[in-house]
């Protein structure tokens, strides 16, 4: 049989018991509170650093984007020297820097891609009443295919025939010389565009004259590729 004051006991216990409890939860939840706050900022801490140690990646051109153009080396102009445009002085000083280093005039070609690229003619004289007279004496000496220039840079040359070939064209320019025309010239046609050197017999004569120095501003560049 229980003392009148056991119920009394039990109940304070059970109360102190209770109030326990709840003191034990909110510390536990302020505990726990208190240790996630360092998680959020070690995680973005960790993410600022991956972002200053993991170099940017480098952009890759887009489809379409232009291609920086291709510097032709020294190779390129060994293997294709060629001229913007050339006339009948750059011809001249071309053959004079190569027979002087002993090359033939066999050894190699220039060539233009326009059809009949090349001509013989005299250079425009001071009027159009002097070139009728050189006309008249060129007939006396047997010319027949010729024609006056009547306009542009050359007007008042007399053009003495087109040719397909640099060796065409020097050979028609030694016949008439020999006919007794003076200043006879030959050159790439105006218009003709780019000269390129051919080599037609690699010799080292060639080789040492094409890497020995030009001329002043007749040095060949690389040619361009087609």
């Amino acid at each position: 049989m229980h003392s009148p004051g056991s119920g009394l006991r039990r109940l304070t216990a059970l109360l102190v018991l209770l109030n326990l409890g709840v003191l034990l939860a909110g510390w536990g939840g302020v505990f726990w509170r208190g240790q996630g706050t360092p998680l959020v900022t070690f995680n973005a801490d960790k993410i600022r650093l991956l972002a200053d140690v993991v170099p940017e990646k480098t952009a890759e051109p887009t489809a379409g984007a232009p291609v920086p153009e291709r510097v032709a080396s020294t190779r390129d102009m060994a293997a294709c020297p060629a001229w913007a445009s050339l006339d009948a002085d750059g011809v001249a000083q071309v053959q004079a820097h190569l027979r002087q280093a002993g090359v033939a005039d066999a050894d190699y070609d220039l060539q233009v891609e326009m059809r009949l690229g090349w001509w013989v003619y005299l250079p425009p004289l001071e009027s159009p009443t002097a070139l009728q007279v050189v006309m008249e004496d060129a007939r006396a000496k047997g010319v027949r295919d010729m024609a006056p220039v009547r306009g542009g840079d050359m007007a008042n040359a007399l053009a003495l025939g087109s040719f397909p070939s640099l060796e065409k064209a020097r050979q028609h320019a030694q016949e008439m010389t020999r006919k007794g025309l003076r200043n006879v010239r030959f050159a790439p046609r105006p218009g003709a565009g780019a000269v390129r050197l051919v080599v037609v017999r690699d010799t080292p004569a060639l080789r040492a004259a094409m890497a020995s120095a030009w001329p002043a501003g007749l040095a060949p560049t690389a040619c361009k590729a087609n």
